[in-house]
């Protein structure tokens, strides 16, 4: 239940290190109104589900379904209960109750960001997510938009850049 106790857990797991995958944590040292703001979107449309040890919330998974299809938003567990495979339950966990719900997939946003090599990226291949490639168009709207769609900003700024520059600026 989304309430101020599973806020408190996350604020807890959100600030229990400053750097995550070895970039600085966006969500680090927020406080509980911003993380409760954050989390309350979609309220009629959420699924939480937390990983606990004894009392206290050591991951948690924000999912948001839409026609039939969940969204994993945020998956998060805390680092010094890596060894208890937190993540790995809480997708487990996910699946059942998508299946539970009538969802017909689980979907957790993009295969791969700027590095196959990832974690994140290992992460899902080995907890069942496949990369499905689906069609979309881009249809420029303003000088503005024909011009950024020109030079391909539409696909993303590390995809516009060399894949050799884009992998020594993720070292």
């Amino acid at each position: 239940e989304f309430n101020d106790d599973l806020v408190r857990g996350i604020v807890n797991i959100n600030n229990e290190t400053p750097i995550r995958q070895g970039k600085p944590f966006w969500h680090f040292q927020k406080g509980f109104d911003a993380v409760k703001l954050e989390n309350a979107t979609y309220a009629e449309r959420n699924v939480f589900l937390g990983a606990y040890l004894q009392d206290e919330l050591i991951g948690y998974i924000r999912m948001t379904h839409v026609d039939g299809v969940a969204n994993i938003v945020q998956l998060l567990s805390m680092m010094k209960h890596f060894d208890k495979r937190p993540a790995n339950a809480l997708v487990a966990k996910a699946v059942e109750v998508c299946e539970q719900q009538g969802m017909t997939h689980l979907q957790y946003c993009n295969y791969v960001y700027n590095d196959p090599k990832s974690s994140l990226t290992e992460f899902k291949r080995r907890n069942g997510f496949e990369k499905v490639l689906l069609p979309r168009y881009y249809l420029p709207l303003t000088v503005k938009g024909k011009m950024a769609m020109s030079v391909g900003l539409h696909r993303g700024l590390a995809k516009c850049l060399p894949t050799p520059l884009v992998a020594s600026l993720l070292k």
